[in-house]
């Protein structure tokens, strides 16, 4: 599945392939209730060229390294290629010998890996403008050192730091001042109006749980506006999936054959007490002065497609929120919007409405709040202070 992140010539193309991935990512971390286009925009305004799969920012450098350094050998463009996977192996192992043994893609797979670190963050390089020629890792690989003097070509931003001469021996993950610099000057040509930079140029960490807890005076008044939409439809949206997970417990309860059957009453009683903390919270996020409108164009001028079905599954399920009077447990419009937009999205195998799906149901699923990148950002932004 690794192959599909590479496509990036088309951003339509390359959303599709990606929602394609994010559905066999681990089960339960699954987009149940299709969130993931709202999501998915707000996080690429506030936070672009990261994903939830990235680990470390140096990885922004080692993977333009380790094809600088396959596009340096005399070999052909399938040799180079291999050349390349061997040496994306080869950097895990540097890695673990510097002294590294967490956020190691590959450290446990070896060179069984199937996603690759330059999947990963081949998309996010070309964001970012490290990247500066648009193509699939195999585009990269037909040009050698050879070929590139004959082409008036630029691969790699001109200010690239050359790789440490021992990259592939030792190394780990701490950035050094030149590629931190280097870094958020990528960051601010490629992206300047984003949080992320705003962020950046602070130049410190920040240990705040979510983004928009975030005070700080750089931030402009465009990403304080896109912060209010993500913490509203963050706060709002946990309510459906926490209602979502409470109905499939009362069904597992009811099922002698579910996977949690045994387990049903405990996974009610807690989801109730969540479902009931979530109510409480609704009271901070001034919802009735929520702008939807503004909220879909927003999402709407990125590379995600917004469907009217989405737009209108947050609207209803806003109404009900604000209702907050219904016991939503046993409120039949409630029910029906979640059993509706999920057999929408994923037909048989829809839980709330199918019992073999139920079956294989783990007791939770897509219970986690949205932080829209929030959590990888701040790692990034507290390695680009943290040099050595």
């Amino acid at each position: 599945m690794s192959y599909l992140a590479w496509i990036d010539f088309d951003p339509e193309e390359r959303r599709r392939a990606q929602t394609l991935i994010d559905l066999f990512k681990q089960p339960e971390a699954r987009d149940e209730l299709g969130l993931g286009t709202i999501r998915d925009g707000l996080a690429d305004i506030l936070f672009p060229g990261t994903s939830t799969i990235q680990t470390r920012i140096r990885y922004m450098l080692f993977v333009p390294w380790i094809y600088r350094e396959a596009q340096q050998r005399k070999a052909s463009q399938a040799e180079r290629t291999i050349i390349a996977r061997d040496l994306e192996f080869e950097l895990s192992e540097a890695l673990l010998r510097g002294g590294e043994r967490e956020d190691v893609i590959g450290r446990l797979a070896g060179r069984t890996l199937k996603r690759l670190a330059s999947s990963v963050y081949w998309a996010g390089i070309y964001t970012l403008g490290i990247r500066t020629l648009a193509g699939n890792p195999a585009t990269f690989l037909s040009y050698g050192q050879e070929s590139l003097k004959d082409h008036d070509l630029k691969l790699w931003r001109t200010a690239l730091p050359k790789a440490p001469e021992n990259l592939f021996k030792e190394t780990n993950f701490t950035l050094t001042p030149n590629e931190a610099e280097f870094l958020r000057d990528c960051i601010a040509g490629s992206a300047k109006a984003s949080l992320l930079n705003e962020l950046a140029s602070k130049q410190k960490s920040f240990g705040e749980d979510w983004a928009w807890q975030v005070h700080e005076d750089s931030v402009s008044d465009r990403n304080r506006s896109i912060l209010l939409h993500a913490q509203r439809f963050s706060g709002v949206m946990h309510g459906a999936s926490i209602l979502y997970n409470l109905l499939l417990a009362v069904r597992a309860a009811e099922r002698p054959n579910a996977k949690k059957h045994g387990e049903a009453s405990e996974l009610i009683e807690r989801y109730r007490r969540l479902l009931e903390g979530w109510r409480e919270e609704l009271q901070h996020l001034a919802l009735h002065s929520w702008d939807l409108d503004d909220l879909f164009q927003i999402v709407g001028s990125t590379s995600h497609n917004l469907t009217q079905s989405s737009r209108e599954f947050v609207r209803s399920w806003l109404t009900i929120a604000l209702q907050n009077t219904k016991s939503l447990e046993t409120d039949q419009d409630a029910i029906s919007l979640l059993s509706r937009r999920e057999h929408s999205l994923k037909r048989m195998k829809a839980r709330l409405l199918h019992d073999a799906p139920l079956e294989r149901w783990s007791g939770e699923s897509g219970l986690a709040r949205l932080d829209f990148r929030w959590k990888i950002s701040r790692r990034y932004l507290g390695e680009l202070v943290d040099v050595g």
